[in-house]
C-alpha cells in the first residue's frame, strides 16, 4: 500500500509525463508561422530585444519596423515590462529559429522545478485536494479559450480521438507559440514557496522578475504577502527595490518605461486572456485555495479540542 506522499509523487510524476507529451506534439508545430500574417508570440520577445539595441524608441511599436530584423510573416507586438527584456537578454545571441527552440526546451526543463515547489506544497494536504492542486498546476486541464489551431492525435480510435489540447490545453498552446506564461508560472510559483520556506530575499528576487506580466502577478500578491508575513518588511523592501532596480533604468533609455505604460493603457491587453494566460493564473489560484481549506480545517478543530479537552477537566 502506497502511503500519502508516494502517491502525491505518483500523481506528480504522470502530470509531468503529460506535460513532455504536449512538449512533443507541440515542437513540429513551432517551425510554422501561427498564421499567413503573424508570427508566433515569441517574435514578441526576440524583435522587443532586438530593438532595444538597434531601435530602442519602437520597442512597443506594432508591426514590422525599418531596420527590423526579419521575421516572417511579421512579429508580433512586445507587450511585457522592461524588466523582461533583462530576462530574455542571452536568447538574441542565437538567430531566432535557434532561440524559440532553446526558449521552448528552458520552460520544458523549469517544469521539474515546478513539480517540486507543487510537491512541497501539497505534499501534507488531503490527498484529493492535493493530487487535483498539483495537476492544475502542472498540465492545467482546465477551461480555457479556444485554440485556433489543430494538434496530432496522440491516441485515435473509431470513438474517440485524443490530443494534447484534452488534457493541457494551455500549456500546448504555450509551448506551440513559445509563450513566457509557462516561464512566468515556474517563477510566481517559486516565489511563493521560497515565501512559504521564508525566504523573503528569493521570494523577492523571483517575484520581482515575475511581474513581467502584471496581471498574474497582482493575482498572486494577495498569497505572496501571506506567506512572507513574517517576514514581510523584508520581502516588501526587497521585492519594491528589485522590480524599481529592473525597469526605472529603462525610463532613462529612450523613454521605454514611459511606453510600456503608454501601451498598456491605450492597449486592450488586461482585458485579454489567452489560453496561456491561464497556466499562472490557475497555478496560483490552486495554491490560494489549498491554503484557505488548510486554515479553514484547522480553525475547526480548535473549538472541538478546546470543549474535548475541558470535558476531561470535569
Amino acid at each position: 500500500m502506497l502511503s500519502q506522499k508516494k502517491k502525491i509523487v505518483l500523481v506528480i510524476l504522470i502530470a509531468v509525463a503529460l506535460n513532455f507529451v504536449s512538449f512533443c506534439v507541440a515542437y513540429p508545430q513551432t517551425f510554422k508561422p501561427e498564421s499567413s500574417v503573424w508570427a508566433r508570440d515569441f517574435s514578441a520577445y526576440y524583435i522587443g530585444e532586438w530593438r532595444l539595441l538597434h531601435n530602442p524608441a519602437e520597442i512597443y511599436a506594432g508591426g514590422s519596423q525599418r531596420g527590423d530584423c526579419t521575421i516572417l510573416p511579421c512579429p508580433q507586438t512586445f507587450k511585457y515590462s522592461p524588466s523582461f527584456l533583462l530576462l530574455f537578454a542571452p536568447f538574441l545571441s542565437l538567430s531566432y529559429q535557434n532561440a524559440f527552440t532553446a526558449f521552448d526546451l528552458l520552460q520544458l526543463a523549469l517544469i521539474p522545478a515546478l513539480a517540486f515547489f507543487a510537491y512541497k506544497f501539497v505534499k501534507e494536504k488531503n490527498l484529493i485536494v492535493g493530487a487535483v492542486a498539483a495537476a492544475v498546476i502542472l498540465i492545467e486541464p482546465l477551461p480555457s479559450p479556444t485554440i485556433n489551431f489543430s494538434a496530432s492525435s496522440v491516441l485515435s480510435g473509431r470513438m474517440f480521438s485524443l490530443n494534447s489540447q484534452s488534457f493541457a490545453p494551455s500549456y500546448y498552446c504555450g509551448y506551440v507559440l513559445a509563450n513566457a506564461h509557462v516561464l512566468q508560472t515556474v517563477l510566481l510559483v517559486g516565489a511563493l514557496y521560497f515565501g512559504f520556506t521564508k525566504k523573503p530575499w528569493l521570494s523577492a528576487l523571483l517575484f520581482a522578475f515575475g511581474a513581467f506580466d502584471p496581471r498574474a502577478a497582482l493575482i498572486a500578491l494577495p498569497l505572496m504577502l501571506w506567506f512572507n508575513r513574517q517576514k514581510i518588511r523584508t520581502f516588501l523592501a526587497a521585492s519594491t527595490g528589485l522590480i524599481l532596480a529592473a525597469n526605472v533604468p529603462f525610463f532613462f533609455y529612450h523613454g521605454i518605461g514611459f511606453a510600456f505604460f503608454q501601451a498598456e493603457l491605450n492597449g486592450n491587453t488586461i482585458s485579454q486572456m489567452w489560453p496561456y494566460d491561464w497556466i499562472p493564473v490557475y497555478a496560483v489560484a490552486a495554491l490560494t485555495i489549498i491554503e484557505f481549506v488548510t486554515i479553514l480545517s484547522r480553525n475547526l478543530k480548535k473549538p472541538a479540542n478546546f470543549f474535548h479537552t475541558e470535558r476531561d477537566r470535569n
